[in-house]
């Protein structure tokens, strides 16, 4: 079908059984920023177009390869080899050719993220690189709306930051003061990582897996239905924001998602003290040292979460 005969009204008709047309005018008229085009970012902005966001920024350096099929929505056999935005792109546009969508074919530099956050109203650090994602939720939610959304195999988190939000490191358990370039050297440490058994256990990771994963051997272990729903619901909570029909689920609070539920639940207290105690190196290497131990690292993600 030609632009010149496609109506935006009659293809989003059904939206109007629940949207105003104030609140579709205010969700055609939003401006998005997804940052990764992966699993997650390829399917809140698929969400997001069908829903009639009429204006997104793609950023991915990444082209599809087989590993991707598994879950990713622009995936196909025919667009292995290509560019994530750019197929993001592409799709969107056979949804809505009047979508004004922008595609870079590069990865986000920690120095532009400021810059990159005044393209959009709502925006979305869902890179693989997760330092950055974290680097970016903090940088972005002191000046607009960021949503957090990822998935750990069988486990999904989706939330808002903002400007009065606690900060990214105590919700999430990152060391409390690490700068971006701290934070890639922490996180790809397997004795740190040992930390995060939560893979395991709300996860659901095979044990053996996991271990490998630890030592950087495996990827993330993910599966479709949950990479969906997670970033479905992301896409939704964009949607609060741009609309103003529903209250978005802002931070210390948070979805979470299981196979057998979604439900709201509240960062708590022990993962403030968790990151806030890691200003202490001594402290920190301590349990990083213990980490070794499943006991020890069984008690801490009980004692966080």
């Amino acid at each position: 079908m030609a632009a010149s005969e496609w109506d935006y009204e009659t293809y989003f008709y059904r939206n109007y059984g629940i949207f105003t047309e104030e609140e579709q005018r205010r969700i055609k008229d939003a401006r998005v920023v997804v940052i990764g085009c992966g699993g997650i970012g390829g399917v809140i902005a698929v969400a997001l177009a069908r829903t009639g966001v009429g204006h997104l920024v793609l950023m991915d350096p990444e082209s599809y390869e087989p590993s991707n099929m598994n879950r990713q929505i622009a995936c196909y056999c025919d667009t292995i080899g290509k560019n994530k935005a750019v197929c993001l792109r592409e799709e969107i546009q056979r949804i809505n050719p009047e979508a004004e969508v922008t595609a870079y074919e590069r990865a986000l530099v920690y120095e532009e993220i400021e810059e990159i956050a005044k393209l959009g109203d709502v925006i979305l650090p869902v890179m693989d690189e997760w330092p950055l994602s974290l680097a970016a939720l903090e940088i972005i939610r002191k000046s607009k709306p960021a949503v957090m959304a990822y998935p750990v195999g069988a486990l999904g988190r989706v939330s808002v930051f903002t400007k009065d939000s606690p900060t990214v490191a105590e919700c999430l358990v990152m060391p409390y003061g690490f700068g971006y370039h701290e934070l890639q050297e922490y996180t790809v440490r397997p004795d740190a990582r040992r930390l995060l058994l939560y893979y395991v256990t709300e996860g659901q990771w095979r044990e053996d897996w996991f271990e490998q994963w630890v030592e950087g051997k495996l990827p993330h272990a993910q599966i479709c239905p949950i990479v969906w729903v997670t970033g479905t619901l992301a896409a939704l909570e964009v949607i609060k924001l741009v609309s103003g029909k529903w209250k978005p689920i802002i931070a210390p609070y948070y979805w979470y998602i299981t196979p057998s539920n979604a439900r709201i639940r509240k960062f708590g207290l022990g993962r403030k003290l968790a990151s806030r105690l890691s200003r202490y190196p001594w402290l920190w290497e301590r349990m990083i040292r213990l980490s070794r131990s499943k006991t020890v690292v069984r008690w801490f993600t009980r004692i966080i979460d």
